[in-house]
């Protein structure tokens, strides 16, 4: 295998690993908690974005706006969140939680900041150049994506 081709090998195997492992934290967390991993984003999102509309919740997610206002709908009826009209535009509606998503949003984050708290042992420069290289990867694969779309 030529060496190029073994650095991306890599560099694919290591993302996938590390996304495998972000999956199995957010399953088990939503597990305990006894929603979905969607449901799960969907809570830190609106507890992120207080008001957020379906559009930009599903651009957040990264989900077509039928499949966002799917979950939201059952999140809803779960007694999750609330969909109330726009005082603006009388056509949209704005999502809030209720006190029981609250309440999972709140026990969620807990757990996940004791799974994730070794992550803030990585020294502040070597988190600032991930990040930097993660920006990096992510244009050169969207710039990518954007000319297939074409």
């Amino acid at each position: 295998m030529e060496e190029n081709e073994q650095q991306l090998d890599e560099i694919v195997s290591s993302f996938r690993r590390i996304s495998h492992a972000f999956q199995q934290l957010l399953w088990k967390d939503a597990e305990e908690m006894n929603i979905t991993p969607t449901q799960l984003m969907v809570l830190r999102k609106v507890s992120m974005h207080p008001d957020i509309g379906i559009t930009d919740l599903a651009e957040l997610l990264y989900l077509g706006n039928s499949a966002a206002s799917g979950v939201v709908d059952r999140m809803v009826k779960a007694g999750l969140l609330i969909r109330q009209r726009s005082e603006s535009d009388r056509r949209s509606f704005k999502l809030s939680m209720t006190d029981k998503g609250i309440e999972i949003r709140e026990r969620s984050k807990q757990s996940l900041r004791r799974h994730l708290l070794p992550l803030s042992n990585i020294p502040t420069e070597d988190a600032g150049e991930l990040l930097r290289i993660h920006g990096e990867i992510i244009k050169i694969l969207e710039q990518g994506r954007d000319k297939r779309e074409l």
